[in-house]
């Protein structure tokens, strides 16, 4: 918090400094943001999204506005204020960070920023910027943190008509986790990040690291959990339900995008020995036609996951008390949510104006039955995992 402190000081001086100003109307640059989605799926034993049978515009309909200040020719700061009207999510300060333009190569940025994971990690709220209503669950579903308070350093160069920019960023996260639906207060006091991206006409590529280390989750009953299994002596299964290991993710995306076709794809993996972080395999494939102000486009997308968990080594019918535990163990590891999930969509794109376009979109998804598979609720237990969800949407950027 404190590098928001610093910031807000430094917008509240120039703010004062430049009322006394005649060019103050060109210093700040105002943008913005908007999309009203609407959505249903089509079975009342589950939610996806936070859709259920009911035609909602709850769950990502937003709006959005963004101050650019100019302090001087090489310094600038930004701010992103957000509006949700999912009740779930936070409305407020999406983003607040300053940018120093050393040069045209070297870019630093300090403050709190997005995190720059996946390929669409920076517009992943700007609708208008992809052809999809709602990115593919299974990539962008929530495994890692959004914001990070920190610092970023990028390097731009250009070899005739290749273009290659390396981003390395390091921060902290203190908010909270999706799992399984719940809402989990997390602390991450180190976070580090590394970015590879190359275009050339138009081809794009990109691949990207990040590692988190040093984490504090509040899960109710996990601590005095694995109090009782060391003072029990079974250490390694103890450890298990503490937080003093890394989670490792990986990333690589390929795009081609012609006046005709496009053909967009996405990996990742995640590599965790925490019990509340799965290890997870995903990617999806977007193929897509232009023609006039319309997009027709289809995608596959898939994930499957698993949890690194030592084996019991708790024994059953020696005492009560073990006993106890070990089924207590089983039970906990059982519950761990799963993500297995298959799906296709079809969706169609409008740009009936330059900043606004309207969208239709209609995905099957096929998970695992007695797993998790993405859906936010899970009303029935003997729900088979199937269902479609329908979305539309308007897009509008300003």
């Amino acid at each position: 918090m404190k590098t928001l402190y610093i910031l807000a000081i430094c917008l509240a001086c120039f703010t004062c400094a430049a009322k006394s100003s005649d060019t103050l109307s060109d210093s700040i640059g105002v943008s913005g943001f908007a999309r009203v989605v609407g959505g249903q799926l089509d079975t009342s034993e589950a939610e996806f999204q936070g859709y259920s049978n009911d035609f909602s515009f709850s769950e990502q309909s937003l709006f959005a506005l963004q101050a650019d200040l100019s302090i001087s020719e090489k310094l600038k700061l930004s701010a992103q204020l957000l509006g949700h009207s999912n009740d779930d999510r936070d409305s407020g300060l999406e983003w607040l960070y300053l940018t120093y333009n050393a040069n045209s190569n070297w870019s630093f940025k300090l403050g709190k920023l997005r995190t720059p994971f996946f390929r669409y990690s920076d517009v992943l709220d700007v609708g208008f910027a992809y052809p999809w209503i709602s990115p593919p669950e299974q990539v962008y579903g929530g495994f890692l943190f959004s914001n990070y308070e920190g610092l970023s350093a990028t390097y731009r160069i250009h070899f005739d008509k290749l273009n290659v920019e390396v981003e390395a960023y390091y921060g902290t996260y203190d908010g909270t986790f999706d799992r399984a639906g719940e809402e989990t207060a997390i602390e991450v006091n180190d976070i580090r990040g590394l970015i590879l991206g190359m275009s050339k006409g138009a081809f794009r590529a990109r691949a990207s690291a990040i590692v988190s280390s040093d984490f504090f989750a509040d899960i109710p009953g996990f601590q005095d959990f694995a109090t009782l299994l060391e003072l029990a002596g079974y250490t390694e299964n103890a450890d298990v339900f503490r937080f003093d290991s890394d989670a490792v993710a990986y990333q690589a995306s390929l795009q081609y995008d012609s006046l005709d076709y496009f053909v967009y794809s996405e990996v990742i993996k995640i590599e965790s020995d925490l019990i509340s972080v799965p290890e997870v395999n995903a990617y999806y494939l977007t193929l897509g036609y232009h023609f006039d102000e319309f997009q027709i486009f289809t995608t596959i997308a898939s994930a499957n996951s698993s949890n690194d968990v030592p084996t019991n080594q708790i024994p059953k019918g020696q005492s009560p008390q073990l006993t106890s535990l070990s089924f207590a163990y089983d039970a906990i590891v059982d519950s761990l949510p799963r993500y297995d999930l298959d799906s296709l969509s079809v969706g169609l794109r409008w740009d009936f104006r330059h900043n606004m376009s309207a969208k239709a979109e209609v995905t099957w998804l096929s998970g695992e039955e007695g797993q998790n598979s993405f859906y936010s609720e899970i009303k029935n237990p003997a729900f088979d995992r199937n269902a479609v969800l329908t979305q539309f949407a308007l897009e509008w950027v300003f």
